[in-house]
Order: C-alpha cells, then structure tokens, then sequence
C-alpha cells in the first residue's frame, strides 16, 4: 500500500511534505531570534564576539524552548494519562530543533569571518542578510501548493522576509 499523497509529485520532497517538515514556527521564530540577537550584538567588538553571543543565546532559547514545550505537553495529556516526562521531552527535542537549525547558516558565516576568509564585518552582513534570505525561503514554501499563484507565494515571501529586515532596520537605529 503506497502512502503517496493523491495526484502529489512522486518525490519525496513534495512541496506539502517540505512545508510540514520544514517550515515550522521554531524555525521562523529562532531565524527571527537569532536576527536579532545579530543585530543588536556589538560588531565593532569583532564577530568573534558575535558568534559567542549568538551560539549562547540561541543555546539558553532552546533550552528554554525544551523546557516550555515539555511542561505544555504535560499540560495537554488527559487526566487518566500517565505523567511521561521522557515523552514530552522527546516530543519538545523534535519540536524546538528548528531553533537550533535557525542558527546554522549565519554562524558559518561569521565562523568564515572570524579565520579571516573574508573581513569580520562582511561576513556580520552577511550573516544578517542570510536571515532574510532563509525567511523569504521560508515564506514561499510556505505559500507553495497546488493551485497557489506565484504572486501569493511573492507576498508570502516578502512579508515573512520583512521580519528579518526588521531585525536590520533595528541594528542601523542602534548603531
């Protein structure tokens, strides 16, 4: 018995399988987050410092994050369930790796910036820049489907990579 999606492309990538695996409010939320902490982080410092302050804020989040989703769960359960501490924390490890996925590509940016490959504060832009380019990412898959017309997938693409940009607008007001 097949568990092929009707009339969805015989890939195992379809755009349906790829919004629900990848386009997940913790990936958002964490490339947001991680935005920001980018950019209200002190450059001139050296993006060395940045990466710091990035990895250790996205480290405290998640844990935040484990925590939170792992005592909502608990609080989601019947009253004739078992109390499975193990479950819920199994369950908030799958559902917060996203924020921890949000992190990645900006920190091999200024991972790059900081054994001088490129110039730490180029690879800093860079590192915010591909925030946004991963939200618009984001916002377009999120918008893909059967049916959709590309001007819905543009205006899902441009408002979700807004976000980012706020974190930018932000990092130009504080400098």
């Amino acid at each position: 018995m097949s568990t092929q999606i009707p009339n969805a492309p015989n890939s195992s990538w379809s755009s349906r399988r790829l919004r629900r695996s990848f386009v997940t409010p913790e990936l958002i939320s964490g490339t947001i987050l991680v935005s920001v902490v980018i950019a209200v982080a002190d450059e001139n410092n050296g993006v060395a410092d940045v990466f710091a302050i990035t990895v250790l804020s996205v480290l405290v989040f998640w844990a935040t994050q484990v925590f939170i989703v792992t005592i909502a769960v608990q609080g989601l359960r019947g009253d004739e369930e078992a109390v499975s501490v193990s479950k819920s924390f199994r369950i908030a490890i799958n559902r917060s790796f996203g924020l921890l996925l949000a992190a990645i590509p900006p920190l091999i940016f200024m991972f790059i910036g900081i054994f001088g490959f490129t110039h730490g504060q180029i690879a800093y832009w860079i590192a915010l820049w591909i925030e946004v380019a991963l939200l618009a990412v984001l916002g377009w898959i999120a918008f893909t489907g059967r049916g959709t017309a590309w001007y819905w997938k543009l205006c899902g693409s441009l408002a979700t990579a807004g976000l980012g940009i706020l974190a930018i607008v932000l990092k130009i007001l504080i400098s």
